[in-house]
């Protein structure tokens, strides 16, 4: 119904420039002036104060409504501002609308604010898609509301119907039917609030979507299939280090065993310098490519270091069994446990962030005694 209404008032507006009375910035009908048909208008600013005894279509920037019109009222325009009489229906699509007159039959506005004061009234029914909407406005017969924001202050005859993200109903709210929304958020309804037939809230679609029992199952599905896919990557890394860089791989390990506390501090200060780093070689401008660089580098690094901190686990954990000649398989063990460890919450946290930093304190350590 809405759309209809809106597709025919732009075909309405498609012969407005043929058949227009005025072309103006500004187009005035004076309170003294009487228009005994359909009236067809647009401008920058449109003033109708006058009595209109057929239907208003009104295309401009600027529109304001404080006569008579005893017919329907078509309007697009950046703003409007009724404070006249409207006979029969009113059709509104604008960025910001106020209403403070009467309105005979039915309300429909798509705006991104409207604001409806408690001297308005509609005699029937209203429509409303809009971003915010304050309603304090008597409304003779049901409302159906689709809104991000809307606070519902006046009468209302029948029921309410709404889809929105935040619904608020005042002290000073009357509702002679059921109150019936969905929303993600429930309602801020003041006890004073009258509503005869009481109150349903629906959670939206798309909240029941997300929260369906196989949307979690989904949800829990895709967490291990991730878990999985970084298992068999840091497996992959793991085995790649043990065939092309075995020595680097033995001289970390080294240095654990050794200097474990050391390494731990070693890889804390790196956290922290490699942000300072990176940060100034930006600020020089020139710098950018290599801060870009070792970004690159320390996100590998920090890969890297979980394997090696992992494989120094495994030879402290299978140290009792011919280690060299299964290195391999026992890394693999340690992997899973490291796997199985890091999804308990704050235990889970503190392996990853000290295997993180054993693994870079080591590397570099290691580094620098070799050199």
């Amino acid at each position: 119904m809405v759309l209809r209404s809106f597709l025919l008032a732009l075909l309405f507006f498609g012969t407005l420039f043929a058949e227009e009375e005025e072309e103006s910035d500004i187009v005035v009908l004076s309170s003294n002036e009487v228009v005994n048909n359909d009236y067809f208008v647009h401008g920058r600013t449109v003033e109708i104060s006058g009595t209109v005894n057929g239907d208003l279509y009104v295309l401009g920037g600027q529109v304001f409504i404080d006569g008579n019109v005893n017919g329907d009222v078509l309007v697009a325009a950046g703003s409007v501002e009724v404070t006249g009489k409207i006979a029969s229906d009113a059709r509104i699509l604008a960025g910001q609308a106020l209403i403070t007159g009467q309105i005979g039959r039915n309300l429909t506005a798509v705006t991104a604010s409207l604001d409806m004061s408690p001297a308005a009234a509609v005699g029937h029914n209203i429509v409303v898609v809009s971003g915010n909407a304050d309603l304090g406005a008597r409304i003779g017969n049901n409302a159906h509301l689709y809104t991000s924001s809307v606070r519902l202050s006046g009468e209302i005859g029948g029921k309410v119907s709404a889809y929105v993200g935040q619904l608020r109903i005042t002290s000073k709210a009357k509702i002679d039917g059921p109150l019936e929304y969905w929303s993600n958020k429930t309602a801020r309804i003041d006890p004073n609030a009258q509503v005869m037939e009481g109150i349903t809230h629906h959670p939206s679609f798309f909240y029941n979507f997300f929260h369906s029992k196989w949307m979690k199952r989904i949800k829990l599905g895709s967490k291990f299939a991730a878990l999985l896919m970084n298992f068999i990557y840091s497996l992959v890394i793991g085995l790649i280090l043990f065939r092309y860089f075995p020595q680097r791989v033995e001289r970390t390990v080294k240095t654990l065993n050794e200097r474990p506390l050391q390494s731990l501090v070693a890889g804390a200060v790196l956290i922290i310098l490699l942000p300072i780093i990176m940060l100034a070689l930006i600020i020089t401008i020139l710098g950018v490519p290599f801060a870009l660089t070792l970004l690159s580098l320390t996100v590998v690094g920090f890969y890297t270091a979980k394997i090696l901190s992992i494989f120094w686990l495994s030879t402290h954990l299978f140290r009792r069994f011919d280690f060299k000649k299964h290195q391999k398989l026992y890394f693999t063990f340690a992997l899973i446990i490291y796997f199985i460890l890091t999804p308990i919450p704050y235990v889970g946290a503190l392996i990853t962030i000290a295997a993180l930093l054993l693994g870079m304190g080591g590397a570099v350590l290691g580094k620098i005694e070799r050199t």
